[in-house]
């Protein structure tokens, strides 16, 4: 039988009993959810008691190799997702605070009432590898410039050293030494380290923050405040209440500030 057949042999027999009994072509069409012309085939067949499915004359559906080779290829399609799943399952996490800090931006949208060709704002996101603890701010742009005034910002409002940044091979955090970013970097001796080219995932927390932003923060427009201030200083509150208040599934449903305590209670208890 074929795997497109459209109906079955007593479907058959009915719909030729319905017919003689005066049933329209149309009626036989809508209640079948066929159309016309497989109504007026399937009627000439039955005229000559022919009612059963024929087989596909596609015989290459029948050959054995055919069907390993088909096999084959449904194996390695699952091989591919099974190998997708893992690497998505498999998560990392430093050990201490400030170890790893990852760095990413994302353009907002445009406020109502503003003109489309308004120039747009960039949110910077800087979330510790460790705690989860976040800070965020409003751009007029992402440029080295820009980049470099928020990580000033990150190092004044992270309660803890920064001892490495990690973001993506972007012009706004890579460069020659003289780079505003990578400049103030050193000045703070802070490592940095880059995202693997192709492979934005591994700098996956900052996009995962980044997307609750987008969702919790700022609502699915990104565009419903009364004004650009409004929304940056939102902004402010809501990572306040991300970092204080807010439970997060990864840390074992605690905010990262209580993560953070935690850390210091086991190191002041090691240091008695």
């Amino acid at each position: 039988m074929h795997k497109n057949t459209k109906l079955l042999p007593y479907e058959r027999r009915e719909m030729y009993r319905r017919w003689i009994d005066g049933d329209s072509i149309a009626e036989l069409a809508r209640h079948y959810r066929i159309s016309r012309t497989t109504v007026y085939r399937t009627l000439k067949k039955a005229k000559i008691e022919v009612f059963a499915n024929l087989p596909s004359i596609n015989h290459r559906y029948r050959s054995v190799r055919y069907g390993l080779r088909h096999l084959a290829r449904t194996e390695r399609m699952l091989a591919k997702k099974l190998a997708r799943r893992e690497h998505r399952l498999k998560r990392y996490e430093k050990d201490t605070p400030g170890e790893l800090v990852h760095f990413d931006t994302k353009k907002l949208p445009v406020m109502y009432g503003e003109a489309i060709t308004s120039p747009r704002e960039w949110l910077h996101v800087a979330i510790d590898d460790f705690s989860r603890f976040l800070v965020a701010d409003i751009l007029p742009d992402k440029t080295s410039y820009s980049s470099a005034i928020f990580l000033e910002e990150t190092i004044h409002a992270l309660p803890f050293r920064m001892g490495k940044a990690y973001s993506d091979n972007g012009s706004e955090y890579r460069g020659r030494p003289d780079h505003p970013f990578v400049a103030g970097l050193r000045r703070h001796c802070i490592d940095q380290g880059f995202t693997k080219p192709r492979h934005p995932y591994t700098n996956g927390k900052a996009g995962r923050v980044i997307k609750t932003l987008m969702t919790e923060c700022f609502g699915r427009s990104g565009r419903g405040f009364p004004s650009r201030d409004h929304r940056r200083r939102f902004l402010y509150a809501f990572v306040n209440w991300y970092n204080t208040t807010r439970p997060h599934e990864s840390l074992g449903g605690v905010p990262p500030l209580k993560r953070l305590e935690d850390f210091l209670a086991r190191v002041r208890k090691y240091q008695k």
